[in-house]
């Protein structure tokens, strides 16, 4: 039932973020981007949340696009103000064992001939991506300076590639099921030898784990096994308990096992669960006034969106929709004081919104300020023609 009521979310997260166009349901816009480094086209797949027209976002970054793409965007748009609106690519496949993979390797049981020879390009991948991809993406979208890279599998062996070699490119990090058995774990080990050494001030990790272990095994005796009966499992399991022991400075990290998920399963509930853990500082819980009338919540919200700020490394404000509610809420309790300044922060934050003006316009009109209800109500009507809002200035003026 879980994972229907799941299902059931992601089909209707998608349909409420689609946009109706010649009968057509859309939820983003495939862009192709010439490489150079790559001598290639490439294709992405790119989603804009819906908000202010000068509103920016952190961006998303998803490898294997052309499976991952959608489950990602509905997740974001479901858990928006849980986790920030994001900016969502993704990045399709044209030769995903050369552009995935850190080391160019020899054919063995795990790897074969075809995958053998073509293996090692990840670094000219990621160059693809810093110096091509990201310009293009920054130049035709609103972005911010935040961004996030997820991959499954060999995607997931992209991320920690990332994680290592590239620690300017990207502050969070989701890696689900990492293929880091790739190289027979030399590759691996020498990163985990060396993770003492390095400095993640102001990045954040998160490890997914599925259960490959056989029926009959644990977790002791699968990493025990010289068979490679389950390589991730035997990788990512010392991989874990590595950053554990060495508690990496300034990392932000977490992990996760999914005991009823496999390697071909477990990708979007993992998606859900890192997005969760990389911004878990985000969420504003509005429920913590409850039973405490006496707080001044727009100071503990400017609090809160500082610290937010500090984080992300921009200024971050609060979603319009999170302060109207704020301020109805404290007119209801008669804290006129406290919704006055809410609600003037809104028409600050959003300028050219009208139903922040609108919302203005009813504190006026609640506080017996005809004169300046009135004003409120025809700038929000200067910015968008409501029938609700034309009554209410209709009314005020008889």
């Amino acid at each position: 039932m879980k994972k229907l009521i799941f299902l059931l979310i992601l089909f209707y997260s998608l349909s409420a973020i689609a946009q109706k166009k010649d009968n057509r349901i859309v939820i983003g816009t495939a862009d192709t981007v010439y490489s150079n480094i790559l001598k290639e086209k490439r294709i992405v797949y790119v989603h804009v949340p819906t908000g202010d027209k000068d509103q920016r976002y952190p961006v998303l970054y998803i490898l294997d696009g052309d499976e991952h793409f959608q489950s990602a965007v509905a997740i974001d748009e479901q858990m928006s103000g849980v986790i920030p609106p994001m900016i969502v690519v993704g990045i399709t496949n044209t030769d995903r064992e050369r552009d995935m993979t850190p080391t160019h390797v020899k054919a063995d049981k795990l790897v074969n001939e075809g995958e053998a020879r073509r293996s090692g390009g990840d670094d000219s991948f990621m160059s693809f991506i810093e110096k091509e991809l990201m310009p293009y993406v920054d130049s035709h979208y609103p972005t911010t300076s935040y961004r996030v890279i997820s991959g499954h599998s060999l995607g997931g062996l992209a991320v920690i590639n990332a994680f290592f070699n590239h620690p300017n490119l990207f502050k969070g990090y989701i890696a689900i099921d990492p293929s880091i058995w790739w190289d027979g774990q030399r590759w691996i080990k020498k990163y985990e030898t060396e993770l003492p050494k390095y400095d993640f001030k102001n990045k954040s990790l998160f490890v997914a784990i599925a259960n490959n272990i056989p029926p009959g095994m644990d977790t002791v005796l699968v990493l025990k096994d010289t068979t490679d009966i389950a390589p991730v499992t035997q990788a990512v399991l010392p991989f874990v308990h590595r950053l554990r022991e060495v508690k990496p400075a300034g990392l932000h990290w977490a992990s996760k096992f999914y005991p009823n998920e496999r390697h071909g399963t477990v990708e979007l509930s993992a998606e859900y669960d890192g997005l969760i853990s990389l911004f878990d500082f985000y969420h504003f819980n509005t429920r913590q006034f409850i039973g405490h009338p006496g707080i001044d919540q727009d100071s503990v919200l400017a609090a809160h969106y500082k610290l937010i700020s500090e984080r992300m490394g921009y200024k971050v404000e609060p979603s319009e929709s999170t302060v109207n509610d704020m301020g109805y809420s404290c007119m209801a309790q008669h804290r006129m004081d406290i919704a006055y300044k809410l609600f003037i922060r809104n028409t600050q934050n959003h300028p050219t919104s009208s139903n922040a003006f609108d919302s203005l316009g009813d504190y006026y009109s609640d506080a017996g300020d005809k004169k300046n209800a009135i004003a409120a109500y025809t700038k929000s009507l200067s910015l968008q023609e409501t029938e609700d809002t034309r009554r209410k200035l209709n009314d005020l003026k008889k």
